[in-house]
């Protein structure tokens, strides 16, 4: 079965006056069609950081590690370029 959404070694930074800070490191996980699936943590753990990465809705400052991937449809979203393509996902 091919999941809805497919993350893989999704690793998350941001650059602030003090430097490159790591926010999401290393994760993994997938969703298939008719599953529910809830992400818990403790606060600053990544949770919201993962969420807007998966939409592409992070600040300007944000980097993504190249072996990182977040598969909808078969494409990697991470790679998507122009506003045409986002909205593939976040509709509109």
């Amino acid at each position: 079965m091919n999941a809805l959404l497919d993350i893989k070694n999704l690793s998350v930074q941001f650059d602030t006056d003090e430097g490159r800070i790591i926010a999401v490191n290393n994760i993994s996980l997938s969703l298939n069609a008719g599953e529910v699936l809830g992400i818990v943590g403790e606060s600053g753990s990544g949770k919201s950081v993962t969420a807007k990465s998966i939409m592409q809705l992070n600040p300007y400052n944000t980097h993504y590690d190249e072996m990182g991937e977040i598969i909808i449809d078969n494409e990697n979203v991470l790679r998507f370029t122009s506003k045409e393509d986002l909205k593939k996902i976040r509709g509109g």
